[in-house]
């Protein structure tokens, strides 16, 4: 025999203090979670269109081209070739020169890839969390940070118990939400459920919750059921309030905001860098491979001009922001996630400054007594 859905508490999360929402308050509400699907929807699409897909594409060929190989191998040539000519009072000098010139030659590789390492994380982080309204704050198996949206309970108590009962008294829907052999199910989903000591299941598709719906019937196992409920805590799908939704919906919306700001202004540091540097190693390269041209001078010169003007670069997407107002007023107002990658790298960049500054004076002194 089925139980009436309304004899059943654990859809009922209202308090009995509140008034119910009228049918204007609810038809906003629902025009609002419609908003916020097209809203989100846009942000996914600009996630995919400038950063996950063609983006990132963009940056690796601007990088790893001959150029970078090739300024590589003159690096090393042009050593080995003077080591094997020098004699021991000048080893010291030029090990010297050496030492100095390598460090920025190292960083102007490292920090581009950095920043290419910062917006790879950025773009995990968009996509994946590890919390999730509505489940146990101590849950933590990763998961999409788009939701699953199931139909509020309080829209129709009825409808609510046909959806259900449809989604159990027909093995084809739980067969294409879990599409895996009765061996791999059992395996798979119970491991789920004892690790996570079944906080996975949502408290609203536990088997005693869906069996007081009276959506079940006797020859439903418990087991699947069971797993069923798994499937729709890993996929973060909740029957929540109509309320309960709207407010999910908005928090969504801050959050992935929060995310694709930052991880849109990284990834447009990340290609200024890109750019700036294989700029500075294509000015240098034609010089480089002239063999009347003093290739250390070169060297020296050019990695002290990228370190000069790296961090103008990378400041340079927070400059077109402001740029109705000439410059940025005031940093304390920017915040810091904008700005990390600066703040990361600044010390390294200053001692890159003042390395590559006494290489240019010792290629130099020692061209100049040659």
């Amino acid at each position: 025999m089925q139980i009436p859905l309304h004899d059943a508490p654990v859809f009922d999360h209202q308090p009995h203090d509140e008034q119910p929402l009228g049918d204007g308050a609810r038809n906003a509400m629902r025009a609002y979670l419609q908003r916020t699907e097209v809203r989100l929807s846009t942000l996914h699409r600009i996630a995919v269109a400038f950063v996950s897909g063609a983006g990132l594409l963009l940056l690796l060929p601007v990088f790893f081209k001959d150029e970078i190989t090739v300024l590589v191998r003159v690096f090393l040539n042009t050593i080995l070739d003077q080591v094997m000519t020098l004699d021991s009072g000048a080893m010291l000098s030029h090990g010297l020169l050496y030492l100095t010139l390598i460090f920025p030659f190292i960083l102007s590789l490292a920090i581009p890839l950095y920043a290419l390492y910062l917006l790879l994380k950025d773009v995990v982080h968009f996509y994946f969390t590890i919390y999730s309204p509505g489940f146990p704050s101590d849950l933590m198996t990763p998961t999409f940070a788009l939701s699953g949206v199931g139909f509020s309970p309080d829209e129709s108590p009825e409808a609510k118990r046909r959806i259900l009962a449809y989604q159990y008294q027909h093995s084809s829907a739980i067969n294409f939400a879990i599409p895996f052999s009765p061996e791999r199910r059992k395996a798979y989903f119970d491991a789920i459920i004892n690790g996570t000591e079944r906080r996975i299941i949502p408290e609203t598709r536990t088997y005693d919750a869906v069996a007081a719906t009276g959506a079940l019937t006797e020859e439903t196992d418990p087991a699947t059921v069971e797993r069923f409920g798994a499937a729709f805590g890993l996929a973060r799908t909740l029957d929540r309030q109509l309320v309960e939704e709207v407010a999910t919906s908005e928090i969504s919306l801050v959050r992935h905001i929060l995310y694709l700001r930052r991880m849109m202004l990284r990834y447009m540091k990340t290609l200024m860098m890109f750019i700036w540097t294989t700029l500075v190693t294509f000015i240098m390269l034609p010089f480089l491979q002239e063999d009347r041209v003093p290739r250390f001078v070169i060297m020296a010169a050019g990695y002290l001009l990228w370190a000069v003007l790296v961090m103008p670069v990378m400041r340079m997407p927070l400059n077109w922001i402001y740029r109705h107002l000439r410059g940025i007023p005031d940093d304390c107002q920017i915040d810091k996630q904008l700005t990390i990658l600066e703040e990361q790298v600044q010390p390294y960049i200053r001692a890159a400054i003042v390395s590559a500054g006494v290489a240019l004076t010792l290629s130099v002194v020692l061209l100049t007594s040659s």
